[in-house]
């Protein structure tokens, strides 16, 4: 891959997802992208570059979202703010959503690559059904911009290693053995959760989605440049009821960008409120 065929493809992969590489992500674009020009036949970076942008391109567009996205993910991921989320974030989301009158309580997982964190979500919900969230259904919106992932997340079925956080009674409360390390996770949680595609570049599309109680989008924001981040912080912001939660990576602050959430500190983790 030449210096100009990357910043070439860098910046319809930026234009398309938000998603910026850098000079020193260079060998990263080349090296996931290389096996895909193979497959298909093509004599170079550029034919790539022309195929993603001619007739054909948004077919090629979803296997380009697969090969330059990392999903590397967990059940219980980062334990001390699914804790926060269960003892503090669903209990004042509940209370406020009843506050509101409302008998429905919606969570987002943005960017849920194969489906650990909203089950996850989902699990706690389900535990909860009879005592914090009694009278209120909960809807978890699970979206992705990889098809892969998402096929996967809709398949809901999962090895020993995935489910490592999970203590043994959890895993026999919310899995049916499915193979000698296949794990799927029971219809009851499946239904509680809606995968569909979305690319949080869609600036016109956050209203479609509707309104939330919490939303997570954690190790994502960490892939956008700041113009792109507040962007998404602002339509995030927009979707939220008023008092209601973000939860991001453990890793990324979003206290540098003054887009109307405040810091709010947990046991061992953070998160975010809506002003007013």
């Amino acid at each position: 891959m030449t210096a100009q065929e990357f910043l070439a493809l860098r910046d319809f992969v930026y234009g398309r997802t938000g998603i910026f590489f850098n000079e020193s992500k260079q060998y990263f674009l080349e090296n996931r992208l290389q096996r895909r020009v193979g497959e298909l036949g093509l004599r170079g970076y550029r034919e790539y570059l022309d195929l993603l942008q001619g007739p054909k391109g948004r077919d090629e567009l979803k296997q380009l979202f697969v090969e330059i996205t990392t999903n590397e993910t967990s059940f219980w991921r980062n334990p001390p703010q699914i804790e926060a989320f269960q003892k503090t974030v669903l209990p004042e989301a509940a209370q406020m959503a009843r506050e509101r009158g409302s008998s429905r309580l919606r969570l987002w997982s943005a960017a849920c690559s194969s489906g650990e964190e909203p089950y996850t979500l989902a699990m706690i919900c389900q535990e909860t059904k009879d005592t914090v969230l009694r009278g209120l259904s909960v809807e978890i919106l699970a979206t992705d911009i990889s098809e892969k992932v998402m096929d996967q997340a809709r398949a809901g079925v999962y090895g020993s290693y995935t489910l490592r956080n999970l203590t043994p009674t959890q895993r026999g409360a919310h899995f049916i053995q499915a193979g000698p390390d296949a794990f799927e996770v029971k219809p009851e949680l499946k239904r509680m959760v809606t995968i569909r595609p979305f690319n949080l570049v869609d600036w016109g599309g956050y209203r479609s989605l509707g309104f939330f109680d919490v939303i997570f989008c954690r190790n994502v924001l960490i892939y956008f440049d700041e113009a792109v981040k507040v962007k998404v912080l602002k339509g995030f912001h927009e979707q939220l009821h008023p008092r209601s939660h973000l939860l991001v990576g453990h890793s990324e602050s979003i206290h540098s960008f003054n887009v109307g959430f405040e810091l709010l500190h947990f046991s061992k983790a953070m998160g975010y409120r809506k002003r007013g």
